[in-house]
C-alpha cells in the first residue's frame, strides 16, 4: 500500500475507482456518465479536506483549471476543424470536437489532482491520445474517446506526477528541486 491505511489511501483508491469507470464507460458507450464526473468532483472536493490531502483550495482551483481549460480546448478544436475541413464534424456524427463528458471529467480529475495535476493530466493524455489514436484513425478510420486517455493520464498524474515533474525539473532543465 503506497499511503497505508490513512484517508489519502481511501482518497487515492475512490479517485482510481472513478478513473476506471469512466475509461470503461468511455471504451465501451462513447459516454462519461455524470455519476463518475459530477459525482466524482464532489467527491475530489468533499476528500480534499482529509489530513495528507491536496487542500481545498488547490481542489476547487484545479476543478475550476480543469472545466475552463478543456472547454477553451474544445471551443478552440471545433472552430479549427470546422475551418479547415468544414463539415467533417457532421460527417462524423458530431456536432463538436469534445463532447461535454470529457470537459466535466477533467472538472473531476482537477479536484482529485489540483491545478498542476490537470496540466499533466491534460499533457500526457493529449501525447497518449497523439500516439496511439494518431496512427488508428489514419488506418481504421474509428473514433477513439478521449476520456480514455484522459483516464490513464490522470492515474499516472496521481500516481507518479511528482516524481515525473521532479526528474523533469532537475534532468531536463536543470533546476534544484
Amino acid at each position: 500500500m503506497i499511503h497505508g491505511l490513512t484517508g489519502e489511501a481511501l482518497r487515492g483508491s475512490i479517485f482510481l475507482c472513478l478513473l476506471l469507470g469512466v475509461l470503461v464507460s468511455d471504451a465501451r458507450f462513447y459516454i462519461i456518465p455524470d455519476e463518475f464526473s459530477l459525482g466524482g468532483t464532489m467527491l475530489g472536493l468533499g476528500m480534499s479536506l482529509l489530513p495528507g490531502g491536496i487542500g481545498w483550495a488547490n481542489a476547487v482551483g484545479g476543478a475550476l483549471v480543469g472545466y475552463i481549460f478543456l472547454w477553451f480546448i474544445a471551443e478552440a478544436g471545433t472552430r479549427i476543424i470546422e475551418k479547415i475541413s468544414p463539415g467533417r464534424l457532421g460527417e462524423a456524427g458530431l456536432d463538436k470536437a469534445m463532447g461535454g463528458g470529457d470537459i466535466k471529467m477533467m472538472m473531476m480529475v482537477g479536484s482529485f489532482v489540483g491545478i498542476s495535476g490537470v496540466a499533466q493530466t491534460a499533457f500526457l493524455g493529449s501525447l497518449g491520445g497523439l500516439v496511439i489514436y494518431g496512427p488508428i484513425a489514419t488506418l481504421y478510420r474509428r473514433l477513439i474517446p478521449f476520456g480514455v486517455f484522459l483516464a490513464v493520464a490522470g492515474a499516472i498524474t496521481y500516481l507518479w506526477g511528482d516524481t515525473m515533474m521532479n526528474w523533469y525539473l532537475t534532468h531536463i532543465m536543470g533546476l534544484a528541486v
